[in-house]
């Protein structure tokens, strides 16, 4: 080994190479059931997306949240809330969903069949501050930036542990009556309901991959090394 190989490797190249692994074979996947027929959940799996969530609030953040959005036992100051859903309650929503919005969704609607199938659901929201001033609206980017950040933790720390995941952005669970349902408050803004399947053993069960995966191009059609000229940084 070279010295300059002596520098550049990492501490613990196997840590490396599993972050490495963990990144790419992570995937948008759907899994799709039947409220008539729920998914077998494993022994463990609300165990394991509780180490997700707690890995996953490691995230960065720039800005502390706002006080107003302090609530009895959720006054981190992080700019994001986590709301946990298990089997049972996954399977709870999808009924008052069924009975309780006005958007006539069907047993066959995708967001059904994928409470169906769920182990657990993640409400993942961010909190954007009271005021309209310049300063807020700068900070509001930061604080979704941050939350953005802890989903995308969440995601990892899930594929780490064979649960496969879906980012969704929400839809009829960002709405009014759903937050009223889970006890969210309004001031809060869903950045997305991220889906736990555990792997489909049931051949009812439906698996679909995110149609974007492989159209995201190789590095250099969407990263550069930018050069400046000396004498123009001097200029």
């Amino acid at each position: 080994m070279t010295y300059l190989h002596s520098i550049f490797q990492p501490k613990d190249m196997a840590l490396t190479l599993a972050m490495d692994q963990v990144i790419r074979r992570r995937r948008t996947r759907k899994i799709l059931g039947s409220l008539q027929t729920p998914a077998p959940i494993p022994h463990g799996f609300r165990e394991q997306v509780e180490e997700a969530v707690r890995v996953a609030g490691w995230a960065p953040f720039h800005y502390p949240a706002n006080r107003i959005h302090h609530q009895q036992g959720l006054d981190s100051c992080v700019p994001w809330r986590f709301y946990a859903l298990d089997q049972n309650a996954c399977l709870a929503l999808a009924h008052c969903l069924l009975e309780k919005t006005p958007a006539n969704i069907s047993e066959g609607a995708t967001i059904i069949r994928m409470l169906a199938a769920a182990g657990s659901v993640v409400l993942a929201t961010w909190l954007p501050e009271p005021k309209t001033t310049e300063l807020a609206m700068h900070m509001n980017e930061e604080h979704l930036a941050a939350a953005a950040a802890a989903v995308q933790n969440l995601l990892l720390a899930s594929e780490a542990r064979d649960i496969q995941s879906y980012w969704s952005s929400g839809g009829v669970l960002a709405s009014s009556e759903c937050f009223k349902l889970c006890g969210i408050p309004a001031t809060q803004k869903l950045l997305g309901a991220v889906f736990m399947f555990p792997s489909p053993e049931d051949s009812s069960m439906e698996a679909v991959d995110g149609k974007l995966r492989n159209r995201r191009g190789p590095p250099d059609s969407w990263s550069t090394w930018i050069t400046l000229d000396k004498q123009e940084t001097n200029a």
